[in-house]
């Protein structure tokens, strides 16, 4: 199994979601560790229909209420983001993964972009400060339309 990108090891990773479950009277279950090592494994923001096709390919048995209820419980662990872009499908990454990132979202084809801004981040902080704020999180959405007029993602979204 590849290891997964996040700050801690694939063994502390499971033991994390293995204890989150016996804390809340939940089952572990191999198919719910499925779902977390889809999500730890890519490195995309995946769609419920992402994550149940990523288990056929990999003839996992994974029902989509399953998917559902798991990605729920790696929420509320902590162990996996959601998010809701404007205007599109519900999606879910890894919480754990290496560094701070913000997102910016094609209007078009909906490809998701992570990107980290040090002068970004810096401002933020110097406007918190300003109002005598400091930081505890944050998010950035930011929106566009993608500028290549042969865009792969706005083809492959047509002959969807």
């Amino acid at each position: 199994m590849p290891q997964f990108a996040s700050k801690i090891s694939n063994e502390e990773l499971e033991e994390r979601f293995k204890e989150y479950l016996y804390k809340h009277n939940g089952k572990f279950t191999h198919e719910r560790m499925a779902v977390l090592r889809i999500i730890y494994e890519d490195d995309e923001h995946l769609s419920v229909d992402a994550i149940l096709q990523i288990a056929r390919d990999r003839d996992l048995s994974v029902s989509r209420a399953t998917v559902y209820r798991t990605l729920d419980l790696l929420v509320q662990s902590g162990l996996a983001k959601k998010h809701q872009f404007d205007g599109h499908e519900t999606v879910f990454e890894a919480a754990l993964k290496e560094g701070h990132h913000d997102h910016i979202v094609c209007v078009d084809c909906n490809k998701i972009t992570e990107f980290f801004d040090g002068d970004l981040e810096r401002i933020q902080n110097e406007i918190l400060s300003k109002y005598g704020l400091v930081m505890v999180k944050h998010t950035h959405q930011l929106y566009g339309r993608c500028i290549r007029p042969n865009c792969p993602e706005k083809e492959a979204l047509k002959t969807r």
